[in-house]
């Protein structure tokens, strides 16, 4: 619902380490997902972040 009241009308940022075709299983109902990411992806920009994590090991 949110992402629906949000289209077109405002910008959304969302950050996830899942990638994309992980979503459904993660959320639990991937023919919601499938409905909600081709709304999403639409006017998108992915930025993909590859590399070693920047954390401190001892933290």
């Amino acid at each position: 619902k949110l992402m629906e009241e949000r289209y077109h009308r405002h910008s959304t940022i969302i950050t996830t380490n899942l990638s994309y075709d992980e979503w459904g299983n993660f959320l639990g109902n991937p023919t919601m997902v499938d409905a909600l990411l081709s709304r999403v992806r639409h006017y998108c920009h992915t930025i993909r972040i590859d590399g070693p994590s920047l954390r401190d090991p001892q933290g």
